[in-house]
């Protein structure tokens, strides 16, 4: 019993150092997306504490992770996947000629308007002319250009 209790006293007694592990930061540019978002915010926290005091003490790892984390390719700064570019391509002119054809087919399938027969415009301008409808625009008036009134 008193051996488990000792133990625990030094495990609570242990001070952790603020220097990050040198094993950790090892090739943290390969890493530093797989790792987990917590473990990287640790990483991230050490690292700002040890940048705080001279640069010259920082070991050469320590270095190349700080300047990852605040240059590195990786969140907004990660290089745009080239097939991204030409898959949105595709998908996007797929979906503009579904609704091109689908556009283009309604238009076969309306019905023709008896109204807008070229045989309807004749007959709606003969008698527009019978009745001198519209003297100044319509179909009488090209009927009195053309008499010079």
């Amino acid at each position: 019993m008193n051996e488990y209790v000792e133990n625990v006293n030094t495990c609570a007694r242990r001070t952790y150092s603020t220097r990050a592990a040198p094993a950790s930061l090892a090739a943290l540019e390969t890493r530093w997306g797989k790792l987990p978002e917590a473990e990287q915010g640790a990483i991230a926290d050490r690292l700002l504490v040890v940048e705080k005091g001279d640069w010259k003490n920082m070991t050469l790892d320590e270095k190349r992770a700080a300047y990852f984390i605040a240059y590195g390719e990786h969140g907004a700064r990660n290089p745009k996947d080239p097939l991204l570019t030409k898959a949105v391509l595709a998908y996007s002119s797929v979906f503009v000629g579904i609704a091109a054809g689908m556009y283009f087919w309604w238009q076969t399938q309306k019905p023709i308007v008896r109204t807008m027969t070229p045989e309807w415009k004749a007959a709606e301008n003969e008698r527009a002319i019978e009745l001198k409808q519209n003297p100044f625009q319509g179909a009488y008036a090209e009927v009195l250009k053309k008499e010079g009134k």
